[in-house]
């Protein structure tokens, strides 16, 4: 009777010292993820006086593959060269994966929070949009994942994602925003297209205190060069027209897989990074209008004053491939306003 418990003794013991092992691994693990991801803070410190802000923006990065990581990594150089990163613009296909997304899946860890590490990308906030390849990943039909990470501040709280479409400004000139961004679902129906047209030219026209600079994000894109050069939507009938009347500066998208500079009279300059992290896409069409092209991994980066906005295209590699600058002091959607830097 006294061997039998004893070995009882001894089982419970056992039971219980690995319950103890698990425990600490445990909260060691979250130690860990909450050192390598310490509370969010922007950099600078006081963003709603910034005189300039500096941001990057890609899109179609969620593969979760080497490339990506390697855009990161490129990411994190470049904001440490400059010493400067305010936010980060996600275009759109954040998550390319063949089920469900849920707030607890493990991709946010291996395509979001575990690959834009370090002391830069760490710290400031992803503002993200959905592509075609997001918005069919929920198991709800009256909400998304991606909205509800954002909205519950999930993970490092990083992730920026409000609603469908939502927008932010950044800086202050003298009372006025230095920056606005739009950020838009564009996957949406033609009516709901509509909808969100109308959001812009509030954000825009109907408001009392103007941006110095103004810039819409989606993720299709409106005008393109490469695999999407004949696509159809009613992205051009309906907003388009809206960005017009509102001399929209920028429109930023992903959805084709590579980087496009597009500059074309009455219209906003055309940003497409799309060169984030899954397979790449050639170029299709020529124009006088595509000042740029470049089918490669990379990232833009945006640097905006009250004077001039220049836009940076990096590769992988963390290599400037092409760089220009838009002039304030030219206040019409006019090819003449933006220059190549040499």
């Amino acid at each position: 009777m006294k061997q039998l418990l004893n070995r009882i003794s001894a089982l419970l013991s056992k039971r219980w010292l690995i319950s103890i092992i698990l425990v600490a691994l445990s909260v060691g693990s979250i130690g860990l993820y909450r050192y390598f991801h310490p509370e969010i803070y922007r950099i600078p410190s006081n963003p709603i006086n910034a005189q300039e802000i500096n941001f990057f923006a890609l899109g179609d990065q969620g593969s979760g593959s080497l490339e990506q990581r390697a855009v990161a990594d490129a990411m994190e150089k470049v904001a440490k060269k400059n010493k400067s990163l305010d936010f980060v613009v996600l275009l759109g296909d954040n998550f390319y994966i063949d089920k469900k997304l849920t707030e607890n899946s493990p991709e946010w860890k291996t395509m979001f929070e575990e690959v834009y590490s370090g002391a830069y990308l760490s710290t400031v906030p992803f503002y993200a949009i959905l592509g075609n390849h997001d918005k069919d990943l929920s198991m709800n039909p009256a909400t998304h994942p991606e909205i509800e990470y954002s909205k519950k501040e999930l993970g490092s709280n990083r992730w920026r994602m409000p609603a469908h479409f939502y927008h932010s400004d950044f800086g202050n000139i003298n009372g006025r925003p230095l920056l606005r961004v739009v950020y838009l679902d564009t996957n949406a129906s033609a009516d709901e297209m509509s909808v969100q047209a109308k959001y812009v030219r509030e954000q825009f026209i109907n408001t009392p205190v103007q941006p110095i600079w103004k810039i819409v994000a989606g993720h299709h894109t409106i005008r393109s060069f490469g695999k999407h050069f004949k696509d159809k939507s009613d992205l051009k009938s309906i907003l388009l027209p809206a960005l017009q009347e509102a001399k929209v500066d920028i429109y930023l998208s992903g959805h084709d897989h590579n980087q496009q500079l597009i500059v074309k009279d009455s219209e906003p300059n055309y940003i497409v990074n799309g060169a984030g992290g899954k397979s790449l896409y050639a170029q299709k069409g020529k124009s006088e209008d595509l000042r740029f092209f470049n089918e490669g991994y990379g990232f833009v980066r945006l640097q905006a004053n009250a004077s001039k906005l220049k836009i940076d295209f990096y590769n992988s590699h963390a290599t400037t491939v092409s760089s220009h600058e838009l002039a304030r002091e030219c206040m019409d959607l006019n090819t003449r306003c933006i220059k190549e830097i040499k």
